[in-house]
């Protein structure tokens, strides 16, 4: 399994999770939260790859929906409860200047998959899109992919 800049927690205070249960339940498509997650600007640094992110029109550029939102909320925590249960060989790749995703995940995943016992974690100086990141960055993160799933191929 490689997980890029993974979203394993969030920090939502449970008068906020009770807030947006009920906004899921009653308005579960409208358009409402607004995020800084979403900008391009704090996800790629290589220009060229921001645009071509930026024009594709699969890519969602709008506010969360709070559906969406309370899903992901839910989806964090159960992952957490079963970090202990992981036995795949792992790697896990953390953008250190990330706004997006919340790193203490990933090092929560990285402390608590006990059972796992080929596991890697790799720090790199990028934003959120690792593979978005400027040479030599973008070919550091490259090759350790490459390299990682290579020795497990063989």
């Amino acid at each position: 399994v490689v997980l890029l800049a993974p979203m394993l927690q969030l920090k939502v205070s449970y008068m906020e999770r009770f807030f947006l249960s009920g906004l899921a339940y009653i308005v579960p498509t409208i358009p409402l939260i607004p995020t800084s997650a979403t900008s391009n600007e704090k996800q790629y640094r290589d220009a060229d790859k921001r645009q071509e992110c930026q024009n594709d029109k699969l890519t969602y550029k709008g506010k969360l929906r709070p559906r969406s939102a309370y899903t992901l909320v839910n989806i964090t925590s159960q992952l957490q409860e079963k970090f202990a249960l992981i036995r795949t060989p792992l790697l896990i790749m953390v953008a250190d200047d990330d706004v997006v995703v919340q790193n203490e995940g990933s090092e929560k995943l990285y402390n608590q998959s006990s059972s796992c016992t080929d596991k890697t974690k790799k720090h790199y100086p990028a934003l959120h899109g690792l593979l978005c990141e400027p040479s030599p960055l973008f070919d550091e993160i490259k090759q350790d992919l490459l390299s990682w799933m290579d020795d497990r191929a063989t």
